[in-house]
């Protein structure tokens, strides 16, 4: 191992010389050109990368010798020392591109067609990402060096850098949330009276809208149920409703104008996503549409019992301009799009304020007809909730195969509808068994026939 020695400190001192005439060779080039041009990139990318190569490797080189047990402190010492030197020169060169980034940028909002700015803010953003890549590697290898290279790591992650397993030690955090602390410290101490001042008045600014979209919604109630215009619940509920939010969204404006932003930006901002949106929540906006079309057209109101979307049966609990939702018979609650409403028949059951009751009921072909037809208008001429007028209909209908069937027809008021149908079915089979009419029902006779032999 002895005889090794010589070799292995020739090949350090190499490396040594070349990385000295490596950076020689660069800064000479580097101040022909022009700052921050298409050259100057490509110059500066070629030498990070070669430079990328050779502290690498000679880092491996180091530790592999470390490894074997060759005395490399010399070699380690003075590549610590230019690895220190180039995370130095890589944490101030990108603070100065990031405030040149950031200045190129302002300028182009100024000046938009100016396309040489446009080319060298290209230039700097290419120049800050390959900058921010070897300074995670130089890093990197003052940590595989036993260097504590904390503060380089967390400015790598404030540039956007790479989270790995490597800049995520104790040492790391700690350093990071001790600046983040001393940080909001500071800015407290600057800024915390006014910000504490913004915020007691924003949440002042809430409570006093959301109480006058409260007064609001009060007062429009009343006034629209005193008014003579003929309004459906639901086109109520809906000027309510967006008065209200109106005056919360003016609430919203008002506080963010108090933050000091502006509000024309967001306005502007609003209008170029409210058309992109637009495209991607046609669905929404068509159920949008529909809701618009069922409080114009008014084909149902809250309380009502219809069957809407292709068979749902209930009553309308509540509508908005997307959807209606309906409370079924069995209390079930379904939310139906708007969209699917339109565009499928309405039937709504409680529109009207009379209904009439269709019933049928079937007696044997032996049964006496007129004697039925006066019992069966004896019981609907008694019932209490069965309307005068229109005038009842009692009448043989069809003629079966095993029945007679009878029509009962008679009118009652919307919400009398099921009672008056239970009571007459109920009371219809009760009189019919005391006056011995029968209720014919589907029956098959079986004739058996004995077997006739050959010699009968």
């Amino acid at each position: 191992m002895a005889e090794m020695a010589p070799i292995i400190e020739q090949n350090n001192q190499a490396l040594k010389q070349g990385i000295h005439k490596l950076q020689t060779n660069f800064n000479e080039n580097y101040a022909k050109q022009e700052p921050y041009s298409t050259e100057s990139l490509r110059l500066y990318i070629s030498h990070l990368s070669l430079q990328d190569t050779v502290y690498s490797a000679m880092t491996q080189q180091v530790l592999n010798q470390q490894g074997l047990g060759f005395d490399v402190a010399n070699t380690k010492s003075y590549l610590i020392e230019q690895l220190y030197n180039r995370a130095e020169s890589f944490s101030g060169m990108v603070e100065l591109v990031v405030k040149k980034r950031e200045e190129l940028k302002i300028l182009i909002g100024v000046k938009t067609d100016n396309q040489s700015l446009k080319d060298t803010l290209a230039v700097v953003t290419e120049q800050l990402v390959v900058a921010r890549g070897s300074f995670s590697l130089t890093a990197d290898l003052l940590t595989q060096l036993g260097f504590d290279a904390a503060f380089y790591q967390q400015t790598i992650l404030k540039l956007g850098g790479q989270i790995t397993s490597e800049v995520l030690d104790f040492n790391l955090l700690t350093g990071m949330f001790n600046r983040l602390t001393q940080r909001v410290s500071e800015y407290m101490v600057e800024y915390g009276g006014e910000w504490i001042f913004n915020i007691l008045l924003i949440i002042a600014i809430y409570y006093i809208f959301r109480s006058l979209a409260k007064v609001a919604r009060n007062l429009l109630r009343k006034s629209l149920s005193k008014t003579k215009l003929n309004l459906s619940s639901l086109m109520k509920e809906m000027i309510i409703s967006s008065v209200s939010r109106l005056i919360m969204i003016l609430g919203l404006f008002i506080a963010l104008a108090q933050l000091g932003i502006s509000l024309a930006p967001i306005l502007a901002g609003l209008g170029v996503a409210g058309f992109i949106i637009g495209f991607a929540l046609q669905d929404t906006l068509g159920n949008f549409a529909a809701g618009m079309m069922i409080l114009i057209y008014r084909p149902y109101d809250v309380g009502d019992l219809v069957e809407v979307g292709g068979g749902v049966f209930g009553k309308v609990e509540s509508m908005n301009l997307v959807s209606t939702t309906i409370l079924t018979i069995d209390n079930q609650t379904l939310v139906i799009p708007n969209s699917k409403i339109w565009g499928d028949v309405i039937k709504n059951v409680t529109a009207q304020k009379l209904r009439r009751v269709d019933l049928v009921f079937g007696i044997g072909y032996s049964d006496d007809i007129e004697k039925t037809e006066s019992v069966l208008t004896e019981l609907v001429l008694a019932h209490p909730m069965v309307l005068a007028e229109p005038e009842a209909v009692v009448k043989l209908h069809v003629l079966n195969e095993s029945s007679v069937d009878f029509v009962v027809r008679p009118w009652v008021k919307t919400e009398d509808y099921w009672e008056v149908y239970w009571d007459l079915t109920r009371q219809v089979k009760m009189r019919f068994d005391q006056d011995g009419i029968s209720i014919p029902f589907p029956q098959r006779d079986i004739h058996v026939y004995p077997a006739v032999s050959a010699a009968d």
